[in-house]
């Protein structure tokens, strides 16, 4: 369909323009420079964690009422405005609102962005394709990253502001991106309202939609497997800067401070490396998905991410290889986990349930940070990066063994392959 290709091709460059990376190598070093202490910055990220967990059902209620492709403009403009932000910030208040306004911009993305492809794709026949193209835009995204992070350490270098002035240019090229993608069927100005049957939920039928809708019999487990998911397994992010800082320090740095090599530089290369295994894992998502299929996918992948947590404990080298094993198999695990939940969400209330969702995993995420922040004083981070993968082992195998997550009959059939003799059961089973 030339209006379907031409629609993704569209989407392709507004996700390849919708996070450019040249302030991630270096933005701790910009705050440290203007005078923020780290304590300045731990204070920052808890009020980026509860902007998020606060933001999440709103944003996704007004994404459903104004549309899915408004919504992503409104974040677009988010953006733009937290990376000019930076370019004016001096204090800890001016970066609360850099951040701010960033993390408030990432909730109306967050359940609009994956309800505006399904629904778009859906309207031409093609939700099949959810994965192929989620991941292959996911991998775009990831390889402009990759690009920026190198040019990001590189500009700072240069000037402390360049890197910001390069985002704020990505930023407007992204708002003129996001504003040539359709909308959604429902939300075309001659087609749906509030009235119509099938139109947006009002605020009345909201909530109860979202309770309904996430303790389904389909849903319910696998928000707590992604929850668990995001909350063990992901919070290792948190911990890569210093132990990558401390690797290499301890590796190479003398050679470094040697030849007048500026860490920056050194950082952007380093982080660029991790985007292009995401990049390339993120593009052949599906191929795997059409492998494994989505229940062997969603309980290998994460198990073999938390497995290899344990190894650089006895094994420190392999600190490199467990980071590309966390950044390659989550951007495997997205796209699917978005796909079966985009399968079993109606298109009616989509963007604020996947947004509800999200808002969980946050949730969710708060004890493994604490916690895993108490054990790292009292150890190191790579102790805390282990015992999160034992608590994400533990609490998988005790899931699959008692409530399995994904069962074979609540998978479409145009997820993966129908078990033998299943028939009718996907209706008919009960809990």
């Amino acid at each position: 369909m030339p209006d379907a290709s031409r629609t993704v091709l569209k989407y392709y460059l507004y996700r390849a323009t919708a996070g450019p990376a040249f302030t991630y190598p270096i933005y701790t070093l910009f705050l440290l420079l203007n005078g923020l202490d780290f304590a300045a910055i731990g204070v920052i990220g808890a009020v980026q964690s509860v902007i998020v967990v606060g933001g999440e059902i709103p944003t996704g209620y007004v994404g459903d009422r104004i549309g899915r492709r408004n919504s992503l403009a409104v974040a677009a403009v988010l953006f733009l405005v937290s990376n000019a932000g930076y370019l004016f910030a001096t204090d800890i208040w001016g970066f609360l609102f850099v951040f701010g306004t960033l993390s408030f911009g990432q909730t109306f993305v967050s359940g609009s962005g994956s309800a505006w492809l399904y629904d778009t794709l859906e309207e031409h026949d093609m939700e099949d394709e959810f994965t192929r193209v989620s991941g292959r835009a996911s991998a775009i995204n990831k390889v402009v990253m990759a690009v920026t992070m190198i040019a990001g350490g590189l500009l700072y270098v240069v000037d402390p502001f360049f890197p910001f002035y390069a985002a704020v240019a990505f930023s407007l090229l992204n708002i003129g991106f996001v504003l040539v993608l359709p909308k959604n069927a429902a939300y075309a100005d001659d087609r749906g309202s509030e009235d119509d049957e099938g139109g947006p939920l009002s605020i009345v039928e909201a909530l109860p939609t979202i309770r309904e809708r996430i303790t389904s019999r389909e849903l319910r487990w696998f928000v707590v497997y992604l929850s668990l998911f995001w909350g063990a397994l992901m919070t290792a992010d948190m911990y890569l800067q210093p132990v990558i800082d401390r690797t290499l320090e301890q590796s190479v740095g003398p050679a470094l401070a040697a030849y007048g090599v500026a860490v920056p530089a050194t950082l952007g290369f380093f982080y660029a490396s991790f985007m292009v295994v995401s990049a390339i894992a993120s593009d052949h998502a599906a191929d795997i998905e059409s492998w494994l299929g989505v229940q062997k996918a969603m309980l290998l992948l994460p198990l073999g991410i938390a497995v290899f947590y344990l190894v650089p404990v006895l094994v420190p080298v392999a600190v490199f290889p467990m980071f590309f094993v966390m950044k390659g198999s989550n951007s495997l695990i997205f796209p699917i986990s978005s796909r079966y939940i985009n399968e079993h969400v109606e298109s009616v209330g989509r963007a604020t349930v996947i947004s509800a969702i999200a808002m969980i995993r946050a949730v969710a995420g708060v004890p493994f940070r604490v916690s895993s922040g108490l054990f790292a004083d009292l150890f190191t981070p790579l102790a805390a990066i282990a015992a999160l993968g034992v608590c994400f082992i533990v609490g998988a195998l005790a899931l699959y063994t008692f409530v399995p997550p994904i069962r074979d009959v609540d998978v479409p059939e145009s997820l993966g392959p129908e078990p033998a003799g299943a028939g009718d059961a996907s209706t008919e089973a009960t809990d």
